[in-house]
């Protein structure tokens, strides 16, 4: 099943979570993140931080990480 995903505003030092229970939660670069999916030379289970975060042309959510540029859905951010 494919994830709708509208952006309507993109800062690209910040970046706004939603926790299970609700709340919203402002995290500011530099983020940490882990590798949940091998994606270019970051392997499974990697420790990265979050640069930058910027919006494709095709209104996907990307992530500078060690100046190179993906796709948002290879990490996971937050606890």
């Amino acid at each position: 099943m494919r994830k709708n995903q509208q952006v309507e505003f993109l800062h690209p030092n910040i970046l706004l979570l939603i926790t299970p229970k609700g709340a919203l939660i402002e995290l500011f670069t530099p983020i940490r993140a882990l590798v949940k999916e091998e994606v270019g030379s970051l392997k499974v289970g990697t420790t990265v931080y979050i640069d930058a975060i910027l919006q494709s042309q095709e209104h996907r959510i990307l992530y500078c990480i060690i100046g190179k540029w993906y796709p948002y859905h290879h990490f996971k951010v937050g606890k």
